[in-house]
This record gives structure tokens, sequence and C-alpha cells, in this order.
């Protein structure tokens, strides 16, 4: 696991890769500055006391504070969200550089791949909400959140990987009979999710380490669902 890891790391070098990483912070601090700009055009343009003074003066400050710290909190998920609209892209660089014997990539339907990525999405935002309250647990809320994301993560990213090459069932057929070592990899990568500026490339290691990964326990290989 730890090989597949690095050797992830190590293919950062590769044109593809750094293109991703480009696309999704310049795109996000794109979106970012024209929503910010947006935001504070609105806020300027509102008059909240009828004679202005302190206190307007006042929220001004404070929305322009509050403003700042939303966008500092948003950047890292939109750059995710935009450079995961391109992780196709890396597991085509993982497989050409070290897998170039696999079969060719089978065609996705569009309609299943938006199926699958908005069920994922809907059900990690529920699942995340559901156990919120074990926040005042202490332990038990991180045990609860770094087990349910690694079995959410180990899943979305195998389903990522795989669904190049198997249909639904096959793919489900494979997830099942690896599931405990596919779980244990999940939890790594929902580590590697929460440390800052690290989860901005996250989602690249992730696609590229489960290509490594997936290959090692036999998937794509004659047989691999028998």
């Amino acid at each position: 696991m730890i090989n597949d890891f690095m050797k992830s790391l190590a293919q950062f070098s590769d044109p593809r890769f750094r293109r991703v990483v480009l696309i999704g912070v310049g795109g996000a601090i794109v979106t970012i500055i024209a929503l910010w700009a947006a935001i504070g055009f609105t806020l300027n343009s509102i008059d909240f006391f009828t004679n202005g003074g302190w206190l307007e003066t006042a929220v001004d400050w404070l929305l322009g504070v509050g403003l700042a710290v939303l966008v500092l909190l948003l950047f890292p998920s939109v750059t995710v969200l935009i450079s995961s609209l391109l992780l196709d892209q890396i597991a085509e660089a993982v497989e050409e550089k070290h897998y170039p014997d696999l079969p060719q990539p089978r065609e996705q339907p569009i309609v299943e791949a938006l199926i699958s990525g908005l069920k994922f999405a809907l059900t990690a935002l529920f699942l995340n909400i559901l156990i919120l309250p074990l926040l005042i647990t202490g332990p038990f809320y991180v045990i609860a959140f770094y087990g349910m994301n690694g079995y959410l993560l180990s899943r979305e990213y195998f389903e990522l990987v795989a669904a190049r090459r198997y249909d639904i069932s096959t793919m489900t057929a494979f997830r099942k009979r690896r599931q405990m070592k596919l779980w244990i990899a999940g939890i790594g990568l929902t580590f590697l999710m929460t440390i800052p500026i690290v989860n901005l490339i996250a989602p690249i290691i992730a696609t590229a380490f489960m290509v490594h990964y997936s290959i090692r326990l036999g998937a794509f290989q004659p047989g691999a669902i028998a």
C-alpha cells in the first residue's frame, strides 16, 4: 500500500498531473474571486442603517471579515470539485505509464457516471450529517468519521477507476470481494483529505493510488470476479 502511494507521488512530474492541479487551483481562484466580487458588490450596495455612521462602517467591516473567512473555507472545496472533473485523465496517465498492457477502457455512459456521482454525493452528505451528534462524544465521532468516510472514499475512488473497464454489476461484485482491504485504504485516503494544503491535491493522489492498489488486488485480470 505504501509503495502504491509513493508511486502516485512520484508521477507528479507527469504534465497531465500538473495540468489537473493547475486547472483545479486556477479554476478555484477565478471562481472564488468572482464570488467574492459579486457578494461584495451586493453587500456594498445595501444600507443596513438609515443614518449610516459608525454602525454602518462596523457592519461593513464585519461582513468583509466574514466574506474573507467564507472564501478561505470554500477555496479547498472548489479546487477539489474542479479537479475531480478531470480525474479520469489521472487514471489514464497512470495506466499508460505503469500498465500499458491493460485492455482498452470501455466507453462509460455519461448518465451512468452522473447517477453514480450523485448517489455518492448524497450518501456522503446524509451520513456525515447523521453522525454530527457524535461530536459531543469526542473520540467516538473521530472513529465514526474515519470509519464511515473510509468506506465511502474507498468505494468512490475504486468505482472511478474500475468503471473504466467494468460495468456496474461486475464492479460491485469485485468491490465486495475486496471490501476490507479497500476500506483500510479508504481510511488512509480520508486522513489525506483532512490535511490542509495537501487536500488540494488529495483527489489526484487518491485516484493514482487506487489505480495501483486495485490492480495489485487483482482488478482487470482474467477470473478476477470468479
